[in-house]
């Protein structure tokens, strides 16, 4: 995951470890079939010596359902992530990423303290006016819900793995270079054609949606949930003491802050303020709630339902406890609640009625795909186009009745196939092309880019490398999972 986590880096908040606080819309997984045997309670699996933790899985689980969310514009649901198998695609990868920190221990690399320091004084996060400022780091591992102890062993399994990555990386050699090259700064010229489709030739009946839905019942589930007693506590009406709430404040006065980042003073944060001053207040009857309701000496006083996607609730607490287990206090905006969990309901197949209108979105589209396909197939030998000029991949051209996204789009299929004659299904139309003439962009314009084509050169020897490493420590490492994901 440390590829991934380089390339991919501004979808992270902090590093590694503080993306889990901002898993928007999946909730954290259920488990499923996991083992809550003795010391498998705390681990989805062991590689070698080292255990893979439930919470460095959730992390990671965090980490990729944010970047595929970003990718789809936001629109990445719990569903989707299961239908993508993404649980399975985490394990995978935490699996080969402890695999290479197996190897490493037994090569004796060693991520130091002062690296993990030296990390920490370089990322931004942490820094005020451009240097490392300790108050601002616990301020943001504390509003991140983490210790700074397991944030730091975390960044320094990644400081090992890039240790590792670094040994693999090698440098691109001559013929590499004028075969990457060739490809990637190819220019043709083509012809194009844009088919498009009517509304007429796309149209679901009732017969088909109910047909389909017979066969893919198990892919349109439910999703799942938590039912749950409660017992709430509201916040403190208790007259506040003026000198206690500014000592509060003092105390905490880092965590009010303006928009420009200047901390506000007790005026300007009162309301702020006096509501955190009123959490702490009912903290104490929070916890004896706790408390007598764990030992069955209180009563739920309510009941609530909770989704796996509900971000207002923290889901993750309630995937690895029993049927029956309290939960400490959760802060609220209107206080505390105490829950224990009562049951637990897995996705089921949804009623027909629920499933039709995805299941009606799911048809159209593949019956434009279809008759698309067709319609431009028909045509492919025989059509002439418009001859458009040349086009490379970094030319960046917008074609006439494509936007520039689907223009990009379209230019990248064509140089990653080898077919004179294809065609691309981008939406509702169907782009038809056939290549003119192809040319290598001028000398010059391929130097502009030589430190690219050697960094795509060594990812690309780096990944080839890594995969085969990865596939010989899983014959070397014995494999303990006790999670296999859904």
């Amino acid at each position: 995951m440390i590829t991934w986590m380089q390339r991919h880096k501004k979808y992270l908040v902090v590093t590694i470890w503080i993306s889990v606080i901002a898993f928007v819309g999946a909730g954290f997984v259920g488990w499923g079939a996991y083992d809550f045997n003795s010391d498998r309670a705390s681990a989805i699996a062991k590689v070698g010596n080292r255990k893979i933790t439930v919470q460095e899985y959730q992390v990671a689980y965090a980490n990729y359902y944010n970047f595929y969310n970003n990718m789809l514009g936001g629109g990445l649901t719990q569903e989707k992530a299961d239908q993508m198998g993404l649980e399975k695609m985490v394990i995978e990868s935490v699996i080969n990423e402890t695999l290479i920190l197996a190897y490493a221990d037994e090569i004796g690399l060693r991520a130091t303290d002062d690296e993990v320091k030296n990390a920490l004084a370089t990322d931004t996060a942490f820094q005020k006016d451009g240097v490392f400022d300790k108050e601002t780091y616990y301020r943001v591992i504390k509003q991140s819900q983490i210790k700074a102890k397991d944030y730091e062993t975390g960044l320094k399994k990644q400081i090992l793995l890039s240790k590792v990555q670094s040994i693999l990386k090698l440098t691109p050699t001559k013929a590499e270079r004028e075969l990457f090259v060739s490809s990637m700064f190819m220019k043709d010229r083509l012809a194009v054609d844009i088919i498009y489709l009517d509304q007429s030739e796309a149209v679901v009946n009732e017969d088909e949606i109910k047909k389909y839905w017979d066969e893919h019942k198990t892919n349109y589930l439910s999703e799942k949930s938590y039912d749950l007693e409660t017992i709430t506590i509201k916040l403190s009406t208790k007259d506040i003491d003026e000198n206690k709430l500014e000592t509060f404040y003092k105390e905490n006065r880092h965590n009010y802050k303006s928009t420009e980042g200047k901390i506000l003073s007790l005026a300007d944060a009162r309301v702020d303020v006096e509501k955190d001053y009123r959490l702490k207040l009912s903290k104490r009857e929070a916890l004896e709630t706790y408390l007598l309701f764990k030992k069955s000496q209180m009563n739920a006083t309510g009941t609530k339902n909770v989704k796996v996607s509900d971000t207002a609730f923290p889901v993750e607490k309630l995937a690895t406890i029993n049927i029956g287990t309290v939960l400490k206090p959760i802060e609220t905006e209107n206080g505390y609640i105490v829950v224990k969990l009562k049951s637990v309901n897995n996705p089921l197949p949804k009623p027909y009625i629920d499933a039709k209108a995805d299941i009606l979105v799911q048809l159209q589209s593949e019956k434009k795909v279809t008759a698309l396909e067709k319609k431009a197939e028909a045509r492919l030998g025989i059509f002439k186009g418009q001859d458009i000029g040349f086009v490379s991949r970094e030319g960046g051209k917008k074609i006439a009745g494509l936007s520039e996204a689907e223009s990009l789009e379209f230019i990248n299929f064509v140089f990653d196939n080898n077919k004179a004659r294809n065609f691309k299904i981008i939406g509702n139309k169907a782009v038809l092309y056939q290549i003119l003439e192809q040319n290598l962009l001028s000398n010059e314009k391929v130097e502009k880019y030589t430190t690219l084509v050697n960094d795509n050169i060594s990812q690309m020897k780096q990944a080839e490398i890594s995969q085969n490493l990865v596939v010989n420590l899983k014959k070397r490492y014995d494999i303990e999972q006790y999670y296999k994901g859904n």
